[in-house]
């Protein structure tokens, strides 16, 4: 009887936390976008300053239809009853266009750079992370830990400079300032993950193009979590390296290869998954650097 009901606690706790946060979640984000909204309205200058610089009245009518003199949270209310009850982001003030479907399609374009960057830090973290602890204390296992280093360390608007001296004036690469070539005819694309859906098409003439001008950002946003996904990956493999399982393999006569890929990377790979999630997040939150004339979440965030 004793056992049941303890049982039953230990089952009811996470579920309490569960619910506790669930109902956090509100007033937290009633909090923020109050922040966010006065930190904004606090700034000086204002879009009518921008728009109608040197005509008054045009600016006065502006601010008096979009409804800008009113008092701050009358605003703040009218913003949050429109994401609420219409999912309304209102109007953008540079362009009249609703802020909703023109944020979700520049975020397409975020995303898609976002992906190709974390697939290139997958794969050289990885193996960076496998080799190291394969052969740890060794000249391949200091220069993993380099590589790493220079990856957490190194600015990336100052990689991104350097890569585009390297691969244009060194190279003689070309690239387009959109997504994809101009002369490319995509209008039968349903989204604006040109790069993904190029693959379901067979357009791979689309493809190479995507992939092309997205080379160069997605190597200098993919440093950082190149460098956390070898640190974890080596990590990881060294510790799991130690286990009785790993000893026992190898005491059977094993071949290395195999216990490394097929045992200890298997079991290895639950804190990578981890942190190659967060460091999905920090991607999509952080590549807000305007990459010349891109059409994604960065150029929206600038202009």
């Amino acid at each position: 009887m004793a056992s049941t009901s303890a049982t039953s606690a230990s089952c009811g706790d996470p579920l309490l936390q569960a619910l506790r946060r669930i109902l956090l979640t509100g007033p937290l984000l009633i909090a923020v976008s109050l922040l966010v909204f006065a930190l904004t309205d606090a700034l000086p200058g204002s879009a009518a300053d921008l728009r109608f610089e040197k005509r008054p009245q045009l600016m006065a009518e502006w601010r008096a239809e979009r409804g800008l003199d009113d008092p701050f949270l009358t605003r703040w209310g009218r913003y949050v009853k429109g994401i609420v009850t219409d999912w309304d982001f209102d109007r953008s003030y540079l362009n009249d266009q609703p802020v909703g479907p023109e944020l979700g399609a520049k975020l397409q374009a975020t995303f898609e750079l976002t992906l190709f960057a974390l697939v290139l830090a997958i794969l050289v973290g990885l193996t960076v992370g496998i080799v190291s602890s394969v052969w740890p204390r060794t000249p391949l296992d200091y220069a993993g830990n380099f590589v790493a280093l220079c990856g957490i360390s190194m600015p990336v608007f100052w990689l991104g400079m350097l890569l585009i001296v390297l691969f244009v004036n060194v190279f003689g690469f070309e690239f387009s300032s959109n997504r994809h070539h101009p002369d490319l005819d995509v209008s039968e694309f349903v989204t604006r993950l040109y790069l993904l859906e190029s693959l379901l098409r067979a357009r791979f003439d689309v493809f190479a193009s995507c992939a092309k001008n997205l080379l160069l950002p997605a190597l200098a946003l993919c440093t950082i979590p190149m460098a956390v996904i070898t640190r974890m990956t080596r990590a990881a493999m060294l510790e799991e390296m130690g286990r009785d399982y790993a000893t026992t393999a190898r005491a059977k006569g094993l071949p290395r290869r195999r216990v490394v890929l097929k045992h200890v990377l298997r079991n290895a790979l639950i804190p990578i998954t981890t942190i190659t999630g967060l460091q999905f997040g920090q991607l999509m939150g952080g590549a807000s650097s305007r990459r010349r004339s891109s059409p994604g979440r960065g150029s929206a965030a600038t202009s």
